[in-house]
């Protein structure tokens, strides 16, 4: 396992039959929220997309630079 997030596939909404892919923070092994006041997890119908998500959140920040 390498990064933070993990993409996961769960069942869609109302068992409709395409797939739904949320994001699984590995270090609290949460669901990521999709943004407050909504309580339900951050969804993606195309893992080309979770991967997108996953990739421009999953950075490590530059160090501090030092005078």
């Amino acid at each position: 396992m390498s990064g933070r997030y993990g993409i996961v596939p769960v069942d869609a909404p109302g068992g409709a039959g395409y797939p739904v892919w949320v994001i699984q923070d590995h270090e609290t092994g949460h669901l990521v929220k999709a943004l407050p006041p909504r309580p339900e997890p951050l969804r993606f119908y195309s893992y080309d997309q979770a991967e997108r998500w996953v990739g421009a959140n999953d950075q490590t920040p530059p160090p501090p630079e030092t005078a």
